[in-house]
């Protein structure tokens, strides 16, 4: 790290420079030094980033940039609450620092207004000016998954990669954000071994470690993926804050190979009591229903869940990915009379987007509102009419967020409409597409058995 003078209109300070080169609008030695442990904290999830970027305003009450970072934190967790702090930190914060601080401001704005594409674009060009800028790619990189976008989800790391090298600071952090993007993109070979690249520079990198189990996923290798998660254990599920998420694949793995009592234990250990935050509950909603495809009794942990799930705006209506699966959630806790009006309220909410912006307004209206109705068809016994509104829908699917293993859930729910409708060659055909990667796991096989019974 070291000094430079920042020039600002007619007035010129004194600033200083972070681990990567990047010139910052602060003289105070100790709040570099701060940022420096919040972006890694941002990243690996480990500790209270939020806490941590508050460390580094208090180091320097004069500079912005620390609070433009945590809005822009807050507003990745997609939820109406947490964006609209943001939204209150944003208005308070003055324009200034130097041009690149600049910058992520004004991608912050755009982001708290609800224009996501608009925002990424912001942040690739704070890239395009700084390609070592980790946080201006970490913003990036979960909108492009927000907002479904797989070709930027890769493009984007892959962008900057030559501007790094292994010796600077927060590297591998980097590379695990293009082994997911590879993942996303189908290039799993690839995807693999970036991820493992990452994990020989830092173990304790949980993004790193989620790509690869993607790859595992994907290639239905069930066993592989959950003796990685077990074996990487330590590194990934103690007091970590995406431990969660990899929860949520290791009951995939333990489903894949039909131990839905193993998958059962994992959902009420880990995800059970973890509903603060919506992509928690995401999670914990994925895994009850895919049990429930499998004939688990899953209801009673369903209206426990439920509850924790918003159905009226402002909270609802916000982010459409969020939405279906609160609707999910009310379906799967098999309250007809409660699920009405539930239901109700969540198709306003989606149709009226008036807690988001442009860019939930076109994922609910594209993709939202079409798969609520298909699963209301579902839980009022409608089996052909889910099954042929699950696939009209299911190939647009990608744009309304969530990774190729999340939205899974739609091709699921898919054959099991059309198993109870009795129409087989339409689930033979949905069923046709898992054979290539997942021909010889015991999910594959029980589907098969469900379809070659089917009327």
């Amino acid at each position: 790290m070291g000094y430079f003078i920042e020039q600002t209109g007619t007035s010129s300070r004194l600033g200083r420079s972070d681990g990567r080169g990047l010139a910052c609008s602060t003289d105070a030695a100790g709040a570099v030094d701060a940022l420096e442990a919040a972006l890694e904290s941002m990243l690996s999830y480990f500790g209270d980033p939020l806490a941590a970027l508050d460390q580094v305003a208090a180091a320097d009450p004069g500079w912005a940039h620390p609070q433009v970072l945590k809005a822009a934190l807050l507003l990745t967790l997609g939820e109406h609450e947490p964006a609209r702090q943001a939204q209150e930190i944003l208005a308070r914060v003055e324009d200034g620092g130097n041009e690149r601080e600049r910058a992520h401001l004004a991608a912050a704005r755009l982001a708290a207004a609800g224009d996501w594409e608009a925002a990424c674009r912001a942040w690739e060009a704070v890239l395009v000016g700084w390609p070592r800028d980790v946080a201006a790619l970490l913003f990036a990189h979960l909108f492009d998954f927000y907002r479904g976008d797989a070709l930027n989800l890769k493009r984007r790391p892959q962008r900057v990669l030559p501007s790094w090298s292994p010796e600077l600071p927060l590297y591998g952090y980097v590379l695990g954000m293009q082994a997911f993007g590879l993942e996303e993109s189908g290039q799993y070979d690839e995807a693999e071994d970036a991820g493992r690249a990452a994990l020989e520079i830092n173990r304790r990198d949980p993004w790193a470690v989620h790509a690869v189990t993607h790859v595992f996923e994907m290639q239905g290798r069930h066993h592989d993926g959950a003796r990685w998660l077990a074996l990487r254990q330590p590194d990934w599920a103690v007091d970590n804050g995406f431990a969660f998420h990899n929860w949520f694949h290791a009951a995939l793995f333990r489903m894949e190979a039909m131990d839905t009592a193993a998958a059962l234990a994992i959902y009420d250990a880990q995800l059970a009591s973890a509903t603060e935050t919506a992509l928690q509950r995401v999670d914990g909603t994925a895994v009850l229903w895919r049990l429930g495809l499998l004939g688990v009794d899953v209801a009673s942990r369903f209206d426990a869940l439920s509850r924790c799930w918003p159905v009226e705006e402002p909270a609802a209506g916000f982010y459409a990915f969020n939405d279906v699966h609160a609707l999910i959630a009310r379906i799967g806790a098999g309250d007809t009379a409660g699920l009405a009006g539930a239901g109700e309220a969540l198709m306003a909410a989606m149709a009226s987007g008036a807690s988001a912006g442009a860019s939930n307004r076109r994922m609910a209206s594209d993709v939202g509102l079409p798969l609520a109705r298909a699963f209301l068809a579902y839980a009022h016994g409608e089996w052909g009419s889910a099954a042929e509104g699950l696939l009209a829908v299911r190939d647009r699917a990608h744009g309304f967020g969530g990774s190729h293993a999340q939205r899974d859930i739609i091709s699921l729910t898919l054959l099991d409409a059309a198993v109870r409708a009795g129409n087989r060659r339409l689930a033979n055909h949905v069923l046709n597409e898992r054979r290539p990667g997942k021909a010889l796991t015991p999910l594959t096989a029980y589907w098969q058995q469900r379809v070659g019974t089917a009327a």
